[in-house]
């Protein structure tokens, strides 16, 4: 039994009043099952048997509840998705041209910093645009992709990453930048890092042209950091569709 600190995030400050609660648990589900029963508030982010619900996340000492073991924890930060206290999912809409833009930045970033990339690893499918054109703009010939699963839908996640298509260009002994379009929990990102490491890389670095606040991997190189469920313009017509499907469950 140990004193657990749970932290809350942007809108749950809001409804319960408080930034944090201090509970006697023995490990950090208990002390999430202790919070919602001192803090009804909670019950709209934590059920009563401690796990969290759609459109929240749970860390737990840093690692994302879905990955983390049962057991003992000092930390546990529980935070909406949107980082918001709504449960809409709240959409900023990119021009090409705010791409173009962003991703010159990034190169700049990674320019200036001395790095010079011997090859430019995108995460399929968001990161293949941004690595493309990284790849152009700091004239790296070697463009190679793999494929991390996560999301499902606008704010719907699986459990856990998943490899779905590894990395087939030789990595070993070269430098390597992963390249994804944004940073949101980071377990993409995280995944992805670890799998390129099995290929015995001389480093590996990271740049997404923007990042949520709430990641717990912030990438070596990015542009902007935003709060918003970002819509690419290669991606307008599949969210118009996403949203309507959406509507069309809620109305039914």
């Amino acid at each position: 039994m140990g004193r657990v600190r749970i932290k809350l995030l942007a809108g749950l400050r809001e409804s319960t009043g408080k930034s944090e609660i201090e509970v006697e648990a023995s490990d950090w589900k208990e002390a999430l099952i202790k919070a919602v029963k001192m803090e009804p508030g909670l019950r709209t982010a934590i059920t009563d048997e401690g796990e969290p619900l759609p459109g929240y996340l749970v860390f737990v000492d840093g690692v994302d509840s879905r990955l983390a073991d049962k057991g003992p924890a000092r930390e546990v930060v529980v935070l909406p998705v949107n980082h918001g206290g709504s449960r809409e999912v709240q959409l900023l809409k990119i021009s090409w041209e705010e791409i173009v833009d962003t991703v010159r930045e990034v190169a700049r970033s990674i320019e200036n910093s001395g790095f010079k990339p011997d090859m430019i690893v995108g995460i399929l499918r968001g990161g293949i645009i941004p690595a493309r054109l990284l790849a152009d703009e700091l004239d790296v010939e070697d463009l190679g992709f793999i494929e991390i699963k996560l999301y499902t839908s606008i704010g719907a996640r699986k459990p856990q990453p998943y490899l779905r298509q590894p990395l087939i260009l030789p990595a070993t002994g070269r430098r390597v930048l992963v390249v994804d379009d944004v940073s949101d929990t980071g377990l993409t990102l995280q995944h992805a890092i670890e799998a390129i490491r099995l290929y015995n890389p001389l480093d590996v670095r990271t740049a997404t042209l923007y990042v949520k606040p709430w990641t717990k991997l912030m990438p070596d190189y990015y542009a902007r950091i935003v709060n918003e469920w970002i819509v690419f313009p290669w991606e307008y017509r599949e969210v118009e569709r996403e949203l309507g499907n959406q509507k069309s469950d809620r109305e039914g």
